[in-house]
């Protein structure tokens, strides 16, 4: 989940202890419950913008190897 990841790189300090939090329920919850520790919706469009632009910065990464 890019979204994730993104929070994960922007330094959440208790990222790790809700990441693991994440973990630990498995599928007994669901998804916006999961990610409301890290301040997610998945309903919302900047969920998957915040995690489209993951993928661009991996993009713009692997143009700027090419030149």
């Amino acid at each position: 989940m890019n979204a994730l990841y993104a929070v994960y790189e922007e330094g959440d300090p208790d990222f790790r202890a809700k990441y693991f939090d994440l973990l630990r329920a498995g599928g007994s919850k669901h998804h916006k419950e999961l990610l409301a520790p890290f301040g997610l919706d998945a309903s919302d469009p900047k969920f998957w913008d915040k995690g489209l632009s993951m993928i661009e910065g991996f993009i713009d990464e692997l143009e700027a190897m090419e030149g």
